[in-house]
Parts: C-alpha cells; sequence; structure tokens
C-alpha cells in the first residue's frame, strides 16, 4: 500500500516549519521503570516502533502521557529524548501544556529550540478561562514558538475549559502559526464549524476519538490523534490510507475492528492498559504508572491478553 506524505509543505511564505500533523498520530505513553521514573531506553524503543509501524505523527507528554504528573525536567527529558530517537521518520510535535501558564511558555519555547517540529497545547486546566483568557493563552503560545505550527489542544471534559468557535476563528486569523485544533470530543458538527470559522487562513483539526476516524475524514479532518493506536497500529494506519484511497469497505472494516476492540476492554483504565498491553509486545519494560492510576487486576491482564492475541492472528 502507497503511503501519503508524512507532511504538507506549507504555502505560507513565512518561516513556519513545512512539518504538520497528518494521517496517525500516536499520543504516546511514557514508559517508567518500577519505581516510577522515566524508562528513557523503553521510550526510545518505543518512538522506533511506532516509526517503524508507519504511524505519521509522535505526541508525547499529552493526556496519555501523564503529562499532568510530570515535572518539568522530565517533559524536557522526554521532548529531547523522542527529538533524537526520531530523526526525522515521524512528525514530532511535543504537548507542551501544564496547570502553569509560565511553564507552558517555557515548554513551548524548549521543545522549538530542541528541534520539535511543532507543538499542542490543551487549554488552561480546572480553573475557568472565559473566550478572553484563551485567545490571550493561545496567542502567547504562537508567539513563544516562534513561527513553529502550534495546534490547539481542546478536551474540555478533562480541562473544564471549552475552546469556542469564535475562540478559534481569532486565534486561526491572528496567528500565522496557529495551524489548527486536535479536537478530543464526539460532535462532528463541532468539527465542521471549527473548519469553516476563519475568515483569514484556512484551518486544520484532527480527531482524537477513536471511535471517530473514518466519520472525523469524512467531516473534513486531517487525522486523528490516538493513545492506542501504538498497540494497535496496522488497524488505524489501514483506516486512513484506505479512505484515502477510496476503499471505504476496507477502512469501514477496519474501523468497526477499532470500536469493538475499545468496548471490550472499556471497564480497564486506558493509560495502564496501553501500557500494559506495550511490555506484553517486548517494546517497553514496565507497565508502571504514577497514581491515581492503580495496578491493574490478574482478570484485566487477561482480558487485554486475548484482545492483543486477536490483532496478532490478525495481523
Amino acid at each position: 500500500m502507497m503511503y501519503v506524505l508524512l507532511y504538507k509543505k506549507s504555502k505560507n511564505k513565512g518561516k513556519i516549519n513545512v512539518k504538520k500533523l497528518h494521517g496517525i498520530v500516536c499520543a504516546n505513553i511514557t514508559p517508567m521503570d518500577a519505581n516510577g521514573d522515566l524508562d528513557v531506553t523503553s521510550l526510545e524503543r518505543l518512538v522506533h516502533h511506532m516509526a517503524q509501524s508507519g504511524i505519521h505523527g509522535v505526541y508525547p507528554t499529552g493526556t496519555n502521557g501523564e503529562g499532568h504528573l510530570l515535572r518539568q525536567e522530565e517533559r524536557h527529558e522526554i521532548c529531547n529524548r523522542v527529538i533524537q530517537s526520531n530523526q526525522g521518520r515521524m512528525a514530532a510535535f511535543i504537548q507542551c501544556a501544564t496547570m502553569q501558564w509560565d511553564e507552558t511558555m517555557d515548554n513551548i519555547r524548549f521543545a522549538c529550540q530542541a528541534g520539535a517540529d511543532g507543538v499542542g497545547v490543551m487549554t488552561p486546566t480546572f480553573y475557568k478561562a472565559d473566550e478572553t483568557v484563551i485567545v490571550d493563552y493561545y496567542n502567547e503560545a504562537c508567539a513563544a514558538a516562534d513561527h513553529k505550527p502550534v495546534y490547539i489542544y481542546n478536551i474540555a471534559k478533562y480541562t473544564n475549559n471549552d475552546v469556542s468557535v469564535k475562540a478559534f476563528a481569532e486565534i486561526i486569523d491572528s496567528n500565522e502559526n496557529a495551524v489548527g485544533i486536535k479536537y478530543s470530543n464526539s460532535d462532528i458538527a463541532r468539527i465542521q464549524d471549527y473548519l469553516r470559522a476563519p475568515q483569514k487562513r484556512k484551518a486544520e483539526a484532527l480527531i482524537g476519538a477513536d471511535s471517530l476516524i473514518l466519520s472525523a475524514l469524512a467531516a473534513g479532518c486531517v487525522g486523528e490523534v490516538s493513545g492506542p493506536a501504538c498497540v494497535f497500529p496496522k488497524r488505524y494506519i489501514t483506516v486512513f490510507h484506505a479512505f484515502q484511497e477510496g476503499q471505504y469497505d476496507l477502512a469501514l472494516e477496519m474501523q468497526n475492528r477499532i470500536v469493538a476492540c475499545s468496548r471490550s476492554i472499556k471497564s480497564i483504565p486506558q493509560i495502564p492498559a496501553i501500557k500494559a498491553m506495550l511490555k506484553m509486545l517486548g517494546i517497553i519494560d514496565n507497565d508502571t504508572c504514577r497514581r491515581p492510576f492503580r495496578k491493574l487486576t490478574l482478570e484485566e491482564y487477561r482480558m487485554l491478553d486475548n484482545v492483543l492475541n486477536t490483532y496478532l492472528k490478525e495481523s
């Protein structure tokens, strides 16, 4: 199967970096050792696994990366290791938001100076921010990125802050390096509203919901950001490429398998589940997560083993 380009060249004449997020982007986990410290060796293996599997983009230190549970120096170490081990094979975008506004801006500057292709920035978290604050926040983020692409990351069910269509349009129209949005919700109509809203520039969108990849692509999204994609890469990549090539029956078949798999293990906490399956595959050494995540039960491990074996036979 012929793969499409991992990035598109920008039509802007400024200094905007040419790589963008497209296709299947992995919101990868953060490997940790048995004590809960960073396991950089496993992280490097994970990055290599994703690149070899055909994943189009790597997106560390976000929700699946336990970003809010990491210290600032750990986030910087992960950023450096991902960029170095990736060696340009995938688009490398670093999720930079923390609970602290100034730390977020520092992370953006660090990632861009370290060689990231661009950044993703989650909205302010927990404390309510109105439209004025949201616009100011992303204007500052775009300035901190120094012309490298910035993606708004809207996961309102966890952050308590939604990015309105009006605010999104203002951010895109005011910043030449504001590329688009990663939208982690199930409202396909909202995605279409986002894409239509900017008046001066074209925006892009990626869905952050595994069950809606095919629907989102049909609605105009350029890809999907997924945590489980690093465990089941063939299913996710096939959905994207089959859709691009007009093989809609194949795309639907893979989408249905993704949904069935997700529902079969829905009762298991997702981040510990991803780590457990990556450990079963020999890609990372431990499945340790930081609190408040708990250890999985023996029955949960058996359930994960079953879905993983089904996938491996299918592949």
